[in-house]
């Protein structure tokens, strides 16, 4: 799997491993070691998808000669970057002994991270997605000879 379908696979995976998160701290019965596991399944699918987006979406808006593709992608690295900060900020909040104190507000936290993801899931898959499997699609320009030479 390979470009876009990779980018929205990972979309679907991570929105399961969020609610992977969110189930596991709300069963009373699992213990604080299985949401830590849970938690860094996710955070390490995140870690792999911001890179992967980067290779697909940025390097391809920014290859294009338009410069409409380059503010797109100037905006979609920019928003990016602020959802990575609201993930950072959060992990920094909800540390393993802060999520043992108020598993309910852990939850209620993640389920806010759950919703901002799932708006920039949205607004990636409409606004970006489709200009860049256009991109993508383009037949790559054939080489231009030298002149004189067949």
């Amino acid at each position: 799997m390979q470009g876009l379908d990779l980018i929205h696979h990972e979309h679907r995976e991570l929105i399961r491993l969020t609610d992977a998160v969110i189930e596991t701290a709300d069963d009373s019965a699992a213990s604080i070691e299985q949401i830590a596991g849970a938690r860094h399944a996710l955070g390490q699918l995140i870690i792999r998808h911001v890179s992967n987006k980067q290779a697909v979406i940025t390097a391809t808006l920014l290859a294009s000669t338009d410069p409409a593709h380059h503010q797109l992608a100037w905006r979609f690295t920019e928003d990016l970057m602020k959802l990575r900060g609201s993930t950072s900020e959060h992990y920094g909040v909800w540390t393993i002994a802060g999520i043992e104190a108020d598993r309910k507000g852990f939850a209620a936290a993640v389920r806010y991270q759950r919703r901002l993801l799932r708006a920039r899931i949205a607004w990636e898959e409409h606004a970006a997605f489709p200009i860049v499997a256009d991109l993508l699609a383009a037949p790559a320009a054939m080489p231009r000879r030298a002149a004189g030479i067949r």
